[in-house]
């Protein structure tokens, strides 16, 4: 699905086109970390203007528009979060507000966190819209790896596991990797084995040391 150029939905005014960060010296280091985060990051003026984005930020935009409409390359979910945030001001101007809401996109089967606050560059400036754009995949990607050393886990468990973090269903797992939904079943079963042995020698341990 290519990003759509507008919507007739949104009353508020358009986004911009998302931009890379700009080579301002004075906020060199301001985009040095920004481009470095985990998380993809977008920085909006309140009237939908990009100033600032991240290459994790555009790629994850790009990921969405698959499933999703967008206007100027930014999904239309993420400016309705945003809109959220913007609305939610006016009811609470003393309060630090964080918009939150979640994408499952199926595709991909990746599940993106969105989180936007807002966010002062300076003292004198207007304040901006911050975009956290989390990929809960990758997040889930990396405990299945943590967990897979912790289990010991061999590496067709390790497979099948980390699919499973990753939203797959025992069908869908059997089908990415070629195998029998039975042994999908034998795989998971000595996984959730491995767990729970982990688990009460982890509880054992205190009381050992104890006696």
């Amino acid at each position: 699905m290519k990003p759509q150029s507008s919507l007739n939905a949104l009353a508020h005014p358009q986004p911009s086109p998302l931009l890379p960060m700009a080579p301002n010296q004075s906020n060199s280091f301001v985009n040095s970390i920004l481009a470095n985060w985990i998380d993809g990051i977008l920085m909006l003026t309140e009237d939908g203007q990009c100033v600032e984005s991240n290459s994790l930020a555009r790629s994850i935009c790009d990921r969405i528009a698959q499933d999703y409409p967008c206007i100027n390359q930014l999904p239309e979910e993420i400016w309705k979060t945003c809109q959220v945030l913007i609305e939610s001001r006016k009811d609470f101007p003393n309060h630090l507000i964080i918009a939150e809401s979640e994408l499952k996109l199926k595709q991909s089967h990746d599940h993106i966190r969105i989180r936007v606050r807002w966010f002062q560059l300076s003292h004198q400036a207007d304040p901006h819209i911050l975009v956290i754009l989390e990929d809960q995949g990758y997040s889930n990607h990396n405990l299945a790896v943590t967990e897979t050393i912790r289990y010991d886990l061999s590496p067709r468990e390790a497979d099948v596991w980390t699919l499973h973090r990753l939203g797959y269903t025992y069908q869908e797992i059997a089908a990415e990797l070629h195998i029998a939904l039975n042994t999908v079943k034998k795989h998971m079963k000595n996984t959730y084995a491995k767990q729970h042995l982990v688990s009460m020698l982890k509880e054992s341990y205190p009381a050992t040391l104890a006696s």
